[in-house]
């Protein structure tokens, strides 16, 4: 116990400020002053001994899966403490923490009255809290906590720091305090930031080390390089360590505490980190977990300050994580990265440091082992491996499973894929095997596996709730399923045919699907596809499934072409272009600052009047079966700067002889260039008549009548001397074959048909009729000739550019909205994922579609909202707070059936049909599973694949529906959204040999998660599998919606083959029991649409209506002593988070900084959104009615 004398000083210090309020008037003052004195001299100590106090640093708050029972881990266990006491913690750091957090921590009384003075009153006046000041208080607070904010709780909170100060010396009450404050993961106190930050000991810390450690006590992760994975991320925050290390050591040498030449000489230099090698074991859920804590409503409801305090509250955490959903995810992960690692860079064995004796394995777990034996009887083999007590077979069927997957980019044989395994393994070798399962008799059988570089993850979500998650193989490091961001590839695709539905497009309407050139900003784009197409045209159907490329941009270019004048004002005004008080001037103004754009563009108002009159060519019934002439209308172009960029691609080192002849080919097929081509084929013309009526060839002449020639079928021929080629275009489509014309043999031609000359029978590069530019040229005439009254808005909605410019700003803010946190850079490659995101992002994005509802749990501005904690108790079991969803109807439910029909395209017909016999009913029950497996009753899966053009990310996404409740039926509103990936973390290409890991890799990951979805969850009970199974069904049935038509299509076509209508729920079952899983259904498609039919054809019904931002957040915490809030109302005078476009790229945004998606309490204000847009139903693209052809 420290010095009577040295305490009774500062009692009477207290008795003294007491006196001074007393003397104010403050009666009742003179009351609490006896109470305090009575407390500190006569009080209960028992909870200030020591024993107990290291007790309390030891306390744990604990984490639980969803069920409450199943512990999960703990927030801060005492195995992440390195206790030091003071006796071991050198001056300068006794020094450096004082000046950091109080520098009169030495000669105050354990509180700071004018502090405390000051918090009172704002408390009172704000209802804000605002935290202590001093030293002692800040341990009396961790030690003993507080869930209240009333004034009887401070008055002891300060009753309890003159406790402390009696009862220990200001060295011992730093000692608590040094070993308390959170360093990383689950690391607290000085001793784990010794180690951890710079691999040495307490007492060895340098004067810079310890400033910097002080320093970095009130924002650990801020300052942390270590958990950063860019390169960006790194630098910021050795910077951001630097400026708070100068910070801790100015105020060393305000307060003495250092010489000015240690301060120059220190300030100089950097942190020197030297990463420790220190063994947290936290789960990857616990810095998700602590950001959600960190939200300010819930802080207010455990009765925290800040998360630091949580660790020893002894609170009871029960997450969203059901346990064996998060175990399949986690053991399917870390199969799928061993076998992607096995394919890429084979077998290696593992370092005998890696072995540790395990005495009660686990089913699914992963462990280093020795092999004991090994049986080498052909079609018999068998290795035996130790993991020191138990030991594990490795069967035959496991050699053969390890030998096939790293045969996969040898293509050698079992046999010799087996041999050179074997071959590669002795007894007494280390190696990474997976428990496969466990016999009643306790019979352990096992897989080999191989510790991955590559790197994935994995997370499930229902209604914005985290049910699993693992964010790489072990369960302890990096969360890559929140954190890392990465390139979802072709799964963002998925953005594109969303907002082309809100804009009045249908999954049956025709896209093109061949290769193109596309301008926007004078910037010239050929997107390729990865494989070829199939057919000129697809459908948003048949471009999920076989994840065209080329069809999803076009449509990207295309989003506003369904949109009629009125509907097109109503667009500007959604996205606060026009409207909110603005006059037509700023509207103007800030289109051309935004967007770059004018109302006298002649080259885009040109081009959009083109594409117009492009679209009613096309719908010409006579261009139909013309497919030459479909390819020239679908990639016809008005030809500005053209022949510019044909020269740099000539120059242009880097592309293939091949790929730069079809760029230029495309690039030929523009107006200006076909008008200087009919110009003189028409000058050509004129020279023939006057020829054939006796008049002399000039020598121009006679080369213009040269470049005619005659075509297969007998027309007449009139090409340059570099034609167009479609057939260059589109392999689908043949060559012109033409025979030279000598000029005798012309005239006779003329001579015997004149008629022949006439402009409908004259085919330019032999394909497009001289008429056809005659009649391009005529209607572009006039609707320009009318648009020069038009007023300023009339122009913009014919300028091209601002159109392709509106369809790219509405998908992004709409995919912000939608969970994406980051803003997303508008580029022509958008719909291929060319933006980085994360995960769970992508996740929040794709549940969505489900039933266009957002969900939001905290009071972020995040319209879409992941949780991860499920109620929060303390350790008495009273309920403290409750995570309580707030359902918003963020995009018109019209649109997801049909997003619903695109994602099952997938996989009955494309990129992911790989699924089609794998998601089965299933069960637990053995005798009942062997019945499921020989029935194969599937369930309906849903996703898309994405992967990069470069191999360097894999992804599969999708939904697996649930039933809720005996008896359910399979609907939208109820299913799992599955996000799988798999990509190294130093961005690799995926490539091996032959071998290339597409977004197909993700799926074997995704695969486990569902079947462990489907047996866990009692699939086949709920669902009364024998009823189906008598009944022979395919597949359960699933409900897309309701007055829904069901539709057999094409995959590249939306023309119905066959309208068989339901009239009651539209599940699947009706037609009856259809297989959409046979080998027809990978060509066809039967979906269900909203629609009618006329005359034998079905007309799917397409509706513009905008997506709903999410209104600001507003006081929806959920406290059990809170009111209930009221539901907040949908409209608003905001615009939509809006990204800016047309500006350089200021780097990557490192999430590791401030993950918004996790909910951390340093949201910025919602920007304005607005809402309010008009639904409309079966509306007409028109022009303006001033613009339309007189």
């Amino acid at each position: 116990m420290k010095d009577r004398h040295v305490f009774g000083v500062h009692m009477k210090k207290i008795i003294l400020v007491f006196l001074f309020l007393f003397f104010l008037g403050c009666v009742p003052v003179a009351i609490a002053t006896s109470f305090v004195i009575w407390q500190v001299y006569a009080g209960n100590y028992a909870d200030f001994e020591k024993s107990k106090i290291i007790d309390i640093l030891s306390k744990e708050t604990v984490l639980y899966y969803a069920d409450g029972q199943s512990q999960l881990g703990s927030l801060f266990g005492q195995e992440h403490r390195i206790y030091v006491g003071v006796d071991l913690v050198p001056q300068v750091m006794k020094d450096a923490i004082v000046s950091a957090e109080d520098e009169d921590f030495y000669t105050n009384i354990g509180i700071e009255p004018k502090g405390i003075l000051r918090a009172a009153v704002h408390n009172l006046i704000f209802r804000t809290r605002q935290g202590a000041s001093t030293i002692t208080q800040q341990t009396v607070k961790n030690l003993f906590g507080r869930r209240e904010t009333d004034l009887y709780i401070k008055f002891q909170e300060m009753i309890n720091a003159f406790k402390l100060e009696k009862m220990y010396s200001k060295d011992q009450i730093l000692e608590f305090y040094l070993n308390q404050f959170h360093v990383t993961g689950n690391g607290r106190g000085v001793g784990v930031a010794a180690k951890y930050y710079f691999n040495k000991n307490v007492e060895d810390l340098s004067l810079i080390e310890a400033a910097f450690i002080a320093g970095s006590v009130k924002a650990p992760e801020k300052y942390n390089p270590f958990t950063k994975i860019t390169v960006n991320g790194q630098e910021k925050a050795r910077n951001e360590a630097r400026i708070r290390k100068n910070y801790v050591l100015n105020r060393m040498f305000k307060n003495q505490k250092i010489t000015a030449q240690q301060l120059e000489d220190s300030l100089k230099e950097s942190v020197p980190f030297n990463q420790g090698r220190f063994q947290f074991n936290e789960l990857a859920v616990n810095q998700i977990i602590s950001k959600q804590l960190a939200r300010p409503e819930v802080l207010q409801a455990i009765g925290a300050n800040n998360v630091d305090e949580v660790g020893t509250m002894g609170l009871h955490i029960t997450t969203t994580l059901e346990k064996d959903i998060q175990n399949a995810a986690q053991y399917g992960l870390r199969q799928n990265l061993s076998r992607i690692q096995l394919i890429l860079n084979g077998f290696s064995a593992e370092p005998q440091s890696n072995f540790m004796n395990i005495q009660k394995p686990e089913e699914n777990g992963f462990y280093v082992g020795k092999i004991e034996s090994i049986e080498r009887i052909e079609d018999a083999e068998k290795i035996r491996i130790s993991f020191g007590i138990p030991t594990c077979v490795v069967n035959t069927e496991a050699i053969n499973r390890v030998s096939l997957i790293m045969d996969q980019s040898f293509k050698k044989g079992l046999k010799k894929s087996r041999d050179a395994f074997l071959s590669s393994v002795h007894i007494g070798q280390y190696v990474l095997a997976s428990v496969k399962n466990i016999t009643p008799e306790g019979i352990m059988f096992c897989d080999i596996e191989s510790r991955p570089r590559v790197q994935g993850a994995v997370i499930v979500l229902d209604k914005g709730r985290i049910i699993a998650m693992a964010g790489g193989f072990s369960s302890s490091e990096y969360n890559r399923a929140v954190f890392a961001e990465r390139q979802p590839g072709s799964s963002f695709k998925l953005t594109a045919y969303y907002a082309a539905q809100q804009l009045g497009w249908t999954v049956l309407d025709p896209l093109s699907n061949m290769r193109d050139v596309f301008t926007w900003q004078n910037v010239f784009y050929f997107p390729r596809p990865d494989h070829a197409p199939s057919s000129l045209e697809t459908t948003i159907l048949g471009a999920g499934a076989k994840s065209e490329n080329l069809a999803s941009i076009w449509i990207l270019r295309h989003l506003t072409d369904k949109l009629n004048y009125d509907q097109f004002l109503d667009l500007l005004n959604f996205l606060g272009i026009t409207g909110n008080g603005m006059s037509k001037e700023q509207s103007l103004a800030l289109i051309a600052k935004k967007f770059n754009a004018t109302p006298d563009n002649e080259y885009y108002l040109k081009h959009g009047i083109l594409e117009k009159i492009k679209a009613d060519l096309l719908s010409d019934l006579s261009v139909f079966g013309n497919n030459r002439l479909k390819v020239f209308l679908r990639t016809l172009h008005f030809g500005n700067g053209f022949e510019k960029q044909e020269q740099i691609i000539i120059e242009d080192k880097d592309l293939t002889p091949k790929e730069k002849d079809l760029r230029i080919n495309l690039l030929k097929n523009n107006l200006l260039r076909f008008n200087k081509l009919a110009a003189q084929a028409k000058n050509a013309i004129e020279a023939l008549k006057e020829t054939s009526s006796g008049s002399a060839i000039t020598e121009i002449d006679r080369d213009f009548l040269l470049s005619f020639a005659k075509s297969e079928d007998g027309a007449l021929v009139f090409q340059s001397q570099d034609p167009w080629r479609p057939e260059v275009t589109s392999n689908l489509v043949t060559g012109i074959k033409t025979t030279p014309l000598s000029i005798d043999a012309l005239l006779t031609l003329i001579r015997a048909n004149s008629s022949i000359l006439n402009s409908t029978n004259i085919l330019l590069d032999g394909v497009v009729p001289l008429s056809l530019i005659e009649t391009i040229n005529s209607d572009l005439a006039k609707y320009w000739k009318n648009l020069q009254e038009a007023s300023p808005f009339e122009k913009l909605f014919w300028n091209a550019d601002f159109r392709y410019s509106l369809g790219m700003y509405y998908t992004a803010n709409m995919s912000n909205s939608m969970g994406i946190q980051k803003p997303l850079k508008w580029v022509q490659s958008f719909p291929l994922g060319s933006n980085d995101i994360t995960l769970s992002d992508l996740a929040l994005m794709y549940q969505t579609f489900l039933t266009g509802k957002t969900y939001r749990y905290f009071n972020s501005v995040q319209p879409n909202q992941l949780v991860l904690i499920k109620r929060i108790e303390d350790s008495n079991g009273n309920l403290l707070w409750e995570a309580k969803a707030k359902e918003y109807q963020f995009a018109d439910r019209f649109y997801s059936p049909s997003m619903m029909n695109v994602l099952r395209g997938t996989v009955t017909a494309g990129t992911a049909y790989v699924l089609n016999n794998e998601i089965i009913l299933r069960s637990n029950d053995e005798v009942i599973d062997k019945q499921l497996q020989a029935a194969k009753i599937r369930i309906p899966v849903f996703g898309k694949t994405g992967t990069t053009n470069d191999y360097k990310n894999g992804t599969y996404i999708g939904f697996i529906p649930y039933p809720a409740s005996n008896g359910d039926v399979l609907s939208p509103d109820n299913a799992y959204t599955i996000a799988s990936y798999i990509g190294y973390d130093t961005n690799e290409p995926m490539i091996r040999k032959g071998y290339r890991v597409y977004g197909g890799g993700a799926i074997p990951a995704w695969q486990e998660i569902a079947l462990s979805i489907i047996k866990n969850q009692n699939f086949a009970e709920k669902l009364d599998w024998k009823y189906w199974a008598e009944k022979k069904a395919h597949v359960v049935p699933f409900e897309f919606g309701s007055n829904l038509s069901q539709v057999i299509v094409p995959i590249n076509s939306g023309v119905s083959l066959a309208n068989q209508e339901t009239d009651d729920d539209n599940a699947e079952e009706k037609n009856p029991y259809a297989n959409d899983y046979s080998e027809t259904g990978r060509r066809l498609f039967k979906i269900y649409i909203t629609g009618s039919s006329s005359d034998n054809v079905f007309i799917p019904k397409r509706k513009v209506s905008f997506y709903t931002p999410v209104p600001p957040p507003q006081n929806i915490f959920s406290s059990p002593n809170s009111n209930e809030v009221s539901d907040v109302t949908a409209s608003l005078n905001n615009k939509p988070v809006v990204p800016e476009p047309l500006t350089k790229s200021t780097g990557k945004l490192d999430f590791n900084e401030d993950k918004s998606s996790l909910n951390s309490a340093d949201d910025e204000e919602l920007p304005k959104a607005k809402t309010g847009a008009k639904n409309y139903d079966e509306e007409l693209p028109l022009p303006p009615p001033s613009l339309q052809i007189k």
